[in-house]
């Protein structure tokens, strides 16, 4: 799953003319990327998603199934962020992913610290 995302998301991020791209573009088009492909799966996406009980902010995406269960859930930002890792902590599912995107490569590998068990990391970037 993991390769597979970073390939959509690269592909996308490919077709965006290089003078449009910065930090809030990537971001936006991960989620974008994000939705058609838990829809492909059979997963009812749902943006912004936060749990209720809890003051952390939300996370930026989620795939629900029928039976309303949360299956998987995304952060995404340049690099790995204390404030995703907690909010992906509060969303009752196995499957999360902290997707980092910053041509920094040195900086995310020092953010990596932030990453618990059970929260999987995907780095895209291309040189």
């Amino acid at each position: 799953m993991k390769n597979e995302i970073k390939k959509k998301v690269l592909r996308a991020i490919r077709a965006i003319p290089k003078g449009y791209l910065n930090d809030v573009v990537v971001k936006e088009t991960i989620r974008c990327v994000l939705y058609g492909f838990l829809e492909e799966r059979g997963f009812r996406p749902v943006p912004a998603f936060r749990n209720p009980r809890f003051l952390e902010g939300p996370v930026d995406m989620v795939g629900i199934k029928e039976d309303h269960a949360v299956e998987v859930a995304f952060c995404s930002n340049p690099t790995i962020e204390l404030k995703d890792i907690k909010s992906l902590e509060r969303v009752g599912c196995e499957k999360k992913y902290v997707i980092s995107f910053s041509p920094n490569e040195k900086k995310v590998q020092m953010t990596k610290f932030f990453l618990k068990p059970g929260i999987e990391h995907i780095y895209i970037y291309e040189r």
